[in-house]
């Protein structure tokens, strides 16, 4: 299976999970269900950062696994044909390999900064909220780069 299968399957999938969902909501008459804010407030500043966290080590790791499967690949595909520049394109893995220790770094300082809050004041909890926001997002940005 190529990688442009494996991307289109997960995206059919994906948009298969999400119509079912909108279906679901339009037919037990609970719109409420597809309203942005809603999802967003629906699941506490705790939940959001730790999606982030998550997000930063799995992409992060994940990307430097296909980097380093494709240019292993290349690497011993050159070593074959030339073997004195084996030594030299390992540069390229090593590189693979500093991503995933970059992301991994990135989520462990991010986690060390989570503490609850079980309080009833608005303000408080609206900084929560915005902090559990930019902790997702800080996440997802470090797994895709």
């Amino acid at each position: 299976m190529s990688i442009k299968t494996g991307i289109v399957s997960a995206l059919t999938l994906l948009g298969t999970v999400i119509s079912f969902y909108v279906v679901y909501a339009l037919l037990t008459n609970q719109l409420f269900l597809l309203d942005i804010g809603w999802l967003l407030t629906a699941f506490g500043p705790i939940y959001w950062a730790s999606l982030g966290i998550g997000l930063a080590m799995g992409l992060s790791v994940m990307g430097a696994a296909w980097g380093i499967w494709s240019t292993g690949a290349s690497v011993m595909g050159g070593g074959v044909i030339v073997p004195r520049i084996y030594s030299k394109n390992l540069v390229s893995i090593i590189f693979c390999e500093a991503v995933a220790i970059y992301g991994i770094i990135v989520s462990i300082i991010m986690a060390t900064g989570l503490k609850p809050y079980n309080g009833d004041d608005p303000a408080t909890l609206a900084m929560n909220y915005e902090s559990g926001y930019r902790v997702f997002g800080a996440g997802m940005i470090t797994g895709n780069v």
